[in-house]
């Protein structure tokens, strides 16, 4: 199975949520391989991984991969060989203003993708002009796909309705375009939980003794598995549509 993160501009939260998704206990009680795969060359997460690895941190049944090329061959290449060996492709793709190659091969072979997407006229123009002929496109060549795509509220504010903030925007997306059951909200822990290669429920053991701090841990690492619950829970979807 194949996760992708996916949205034609940056600062939408892709690889924060691949990098913390990847180690939910949705996740992993469910695959015993998954495989982060970053394919974009400013190497956010290849750096974050290799502080992991300096730091000693256990990290069983998850590999990192990083695939900077823009030869689509090579790519392709890296992911069938990495697809492999393990049941789980978790993808972080780059916001792409232009070619968006990586983004089309996440659309096209992803059996979810996640589009995170906060309220604003710049993430929702993003969508409708960079993103959504991409998706079209796939649906046209290939109708079975058309159940693959989910928009995830992002950077919302924690006290917002999740049921309201959903009917938005399945008011404005696309009859085949999703909207999960989820948010991704607007915490400070989500700016500091990844130093020294710490995982979100990483981070969450260390301030155990801050009441408030453990507490906003302790909140992200909830945000999490329901996020991951929920993606689960459409892709299964997905796949029996298919």
């Amino acid at each position: 199975m194949i996760i992708s993160f996916v949205q034609t501009k940056g600062g939408t939260g892709k690889s924060t949520l691949a990098q913390c998704t990847v180690f939910s206990r949705a996740l992993r009680k469910r695959f015993k391989s998954i495989a982060l795969v970053e394919l974009d060359a400013q190497g956010t997460l290849r750096n974050w991984w290799d502080e992991r690895a300096e730091e000693g941190r256990k990290s069983e049944g998850v590999s990192f991969h990083h695939i900077s090329s823009t030869q689509k061959e090579v790519f392709q290449e890296g992911i069938k060989t990495i697809a492999a060996h393990n049941k789980l492709i978790v993808m972080d793709i780059p916001g792409e203003s232009t070619g968006r190659l990586h983004t089309r091969f996440a659309c096209a072979f992803s059996d979810i993708a996640v589009v995170p997407m906060r309220t604003t006229t710049n993430d929702e123009a993003a969508f409708a002009n960079n993103l959504y002929p991409i998706i079209r496109d796939i649906i046209t060549m290939a109708p079975q796909k058309k159940h693959n795509f989910a928009v995830l509220p992002a950077f919302v504010h924690p006290k917002t309705s999740k049921a309201k903030l959903k009917a938005y925007y399945e008011e404005i997306l696309p009859d085949h375009v999703f909207c999960l059951p989820a948010v991704y909200p607007a915490r400070a822990v989500y700016e500091n939980f990844n130093r020294n290669g710490m995982t979100v429920s990483e981070y969450a053991s260390t301030v155990k003794s801050n009441k408030r701090q453990a507490k906003q841990a302790m909140a992200a690492v909830k945000d999490i598995e329901a996020i991951a619950e929920a993606i689960m829970e459409k892709a299964g979807k997905s796949n029996g549509n298919s």
